[in-house]
């Protein structure tokens, strides 16, 4: 494919076309066929101008349109002149090129993910605090790494209470649950969750008995202990992608099964099903739920109960790989954002004397990538 994009020169060398499709052999050597259908549908004089939302339903078009005739206004636009109809369509060209459905452009136009190791530490993006609040290139590039590598870090965050809606405004919206707007990780008398307490967590993503499960979670250090309490991340997708080429019929067995997970206090009973490895309608992993201190008792049948335990277990394994799990100390200051439906986290015990605490909140994840699309497209 070459190298075209919005708002540079497209050119078209030739145009051709027949009642059902228009075909366009572009200046860099790509070729693109439209099926008359589909330009129909996205005719242009059917969006408002103002908002480019639709006017018409699919209903209210016709049911077999024919394309009567074709012209082009050089470097500019394509007319469309539709049989049966008084009704004719400019298509820019720019438009056309950007919304090629050629199966080499929709796998360009799906951005893949960056996955990561430990070893690649150092990929993974931490910048200052006043940096991101100065920049709206800092604050593109820092959503960006969230969007790519699923995780990113800042430092020197004011430890204040409540700082931490501060910088989730810079994402998006908060999503707040029964644990409140806000929630602060630290060791507490007869906790209602462990995360409550000073054990050391196994990695997981959190609230997968919640619809919808939260999609980002941010917590800020405010105070760190020395001994202990050290967190860990993991990668998800990099480990399914593993489980996925070492033993293909345990990766299928956790995209199929679906497992009951549940929350349950004197405020809430929360109950969802959730396979562990979520596909994208492309096949790609497109989510990880994982919770062992949250996961119900599987109603499978008896013959499907030993292919199930060896792909939990072997994922579980995998998971414990040192190669994946990215280890370090947050200190007073720090703060991590990452997608919980990707990252698995977890943490080493502490002492509750020493004072570790942590605040949190969730945020949607769809307001990110609304944040970051409009941050670039403004660059």
């Amino acid at each position: 494919m070459g190298n075209t994009t919005l708002g540079a020169l497209v050119e078209a060398e030739k145009l051709s076309f027949d009642p059902q499709r228009v075909t366009i052999h572009w200046a860099d050597g790509h070729r693109s066929i439209y099926d008359a259908m589909w330009l129909r549908d996205n005719c242009p004089a059917d969006r408002d101008s103002r908002n480019g939302q639709r006017l018409v339903d699919i209903a209210d078009l016709p049911g077999d349109p024919a394309i009567g005739a074709v012209s082009e206004n050089p470097g500019a636009a394509v007319l469309i002149t539709w049989s049966g109809e008084a009704k004719s369509s400019w298509f820019p060209l720019e438009w056309l090129r950007e919304h090629c459905y050629c199966d080499e452009h929709r796998r360009v136009r799906k951005r893949a993910p960056a996955l990561w190791r430990a070893v690649q530490r150092g990929e993974l993006l931490w910048i200052g605090y006043a940096e991101l609040l100065a920049s709206k290139r800092a604050q593109a590039h820092w959503l960006r790494a969230i969007a790519d590598q699923g995780i990113a870090f800042l430092r020197n965050v004011p430890s204040q209470d409540g700082q931490v809606l501060e910088v989730a405004r810079l994402l998006g919206y908060v999503r707040e649950t029964n644990y409140g707007r806000v929630f602060d990780v630290r060791s507490i008398a007869n906790p209602n969750n462990l995360a409550y307490s000073d054990r050391g967590l196994g990695l997981h993503t959190d609230n997968p008995y919640r619809d919808p499960v939260p999609g980002l979670q941010i917590l800020q250090c405010m105070q760190a202990d020395d001994e202990g309490g050290d967190s860990l991340f993991v990668d998800g997708f990099a480990v399914a992608g593993e489980l996925r080429a070492q033993d293909p019929q345990a990766f299928e067995t956790l995209t199929r099964v679906p497992v009951p997970f549940a929350f349950r206090d004197e405020c809430a009973d929360l109950r969802a099903e959730r396979r562990l490895l979520e596909l994208s309608p492309q096949g790609e992993v497109s989510a990880v739920h994982y919770n062992s201190r949250s996961i119900c008792p599987v109603c499978l049948p008896s013959e499907e109960l030993p292919a199930f335990y060896h792909a939990y277990r072997t994922f579980a394994r995998l998971l414990r790989d040192p190669q994946f799990e990215l280890r370090l100390k947050l200190r007073g200051g720090d703060l991590v954002a990452f997608h919980n439906r990707r990252i698995l986290h977890g943490r080493t015990a502490f002492s509750s004397a020493g004072g570790r605490w942590l605040q949190g909140c969730y945020v949607d994840w769809d307001g990110l990538m609304s944040n970051l699309a409009v941050l670039e497209r403004n660059r």
